[in-house]
């Protein structure tokens, strides 16, 4: 078994449709909102200031109440409220099938339990791989803030399912960088095209329906924003590093062999990140 989603897991024991996962997982996508949707319809800010919001928290890497307070839009005892909102408002994915009849309350404790144990056998398995791989904690942090990032910018869940899988086709453009100085490390990302395009949409706030150029560059950008972000946590331990520009390479371009491959699940696709240190 491979570390999967609930739901996936689900679909492959034959307890859910496909169309009753899709219906789901966009009803749970609807209720729970960020803690910048929930401030805009409570109209502590406006939808300006939660733009701003999310712009610094890319840059700071810090949580939405932390950069509201620091910048003046949002105080201590609001983001209590919002917080309390949020908790309140949450619905979890379990809740929403066994509420729309897809699965008996019965049937749904009895898969959870088993579905947690194996994904927590699975998940331990992983963590010694990392743990084997490392090096000072790099690859550890690296991938830590990766999927805090995509889960903060595209308010979607990810997992890290796969680590150096061999004869996997990947699909996707490939945005790559460098960190050289103190510490090298070269950075890549490959989402498939619907990964591609649903980062581009909460990057930009705007509809994408192809792969184009204005995409390419948000690709890029997302990658500099991450690399950029684990240039900060190495600049806490002293390590000095300078990143060159984001390029776009072609599968024939990247040498794999020479690359630790981390491959990972969304709700949206799949997605590999390449590391070589």
């Amino acid at each position: 078994m491979a570390i999967k989603f609930f739901g996936n897991y689900l679909l492959d024991k034959g307890n859910l449709t496909a169309e009753q996962l899709t219906q789901a997982v966009e009803y749970q996508s609807l209720k729970n909102l960020s803690l910048g949707e929930i401030a805009v319809r409570e109209n502590l800010i406006t939808l300006k200031d939660a733009e701003t919001i999310n712009d610094k928290q890319r840059v700071l890497d810090k949580r939405f109440g932390e950069v509201s307070i620091s910048l003046g839009l949002l105080t201590e005892k609001q983001i209590e409220m919002l917080l309390a909102i949020q908790k309140k408002e949450k619905i979890f994915f379990g809740e929403v099938i066994v509420q729309k009849y897809f699965i008996s309350q019965e049937l749904l404790d009895q898969e959870l339990k088993t579905f947690e144990i194996e994904q927590q056998l699975e998940s331990v398995a992983l963590n010694e791989e990392i743990n084997a791989l490392d090096k000072d904690g790099v690859i550890k942090d690296s991938i830590a803030i990766f999927q805090k990032l995509y889960s903060r910018i595209v308010h979607d869940y990810i997992k890290l399912v796969s680590i150096n899988q061999k004869c996997v086709t990947r699909e996707g453009l490939i945005a790559h960088q460098k960190m050289r100085g103190d510490l090298h490390l070269d950075f890549a990302l490959q989402p498939e095209d619907a990964v591609s395009l649903e980062i581009s949409q909460k990057f930009l706030k705007m509809e994408f329906n192809t792969i184009d150029e204005m995409v390419v560059d948000i690709i890029s950008e997302f990658v500099n924003v991450i690399l950029g972000n684990i240039a900060v946590k190495l600049s806490e331990n002293s390590v000095k590093v300078d990143l060159t520009p984001p390029t776009i390479l072609k599968n024939e371009e990247l040498k794999s062999s020479e690359y630790l491959t981390f491959d990972f699940a969304t709700t949206h696709g799949s997605l590999t990140l390449y590391l070589k240190l």
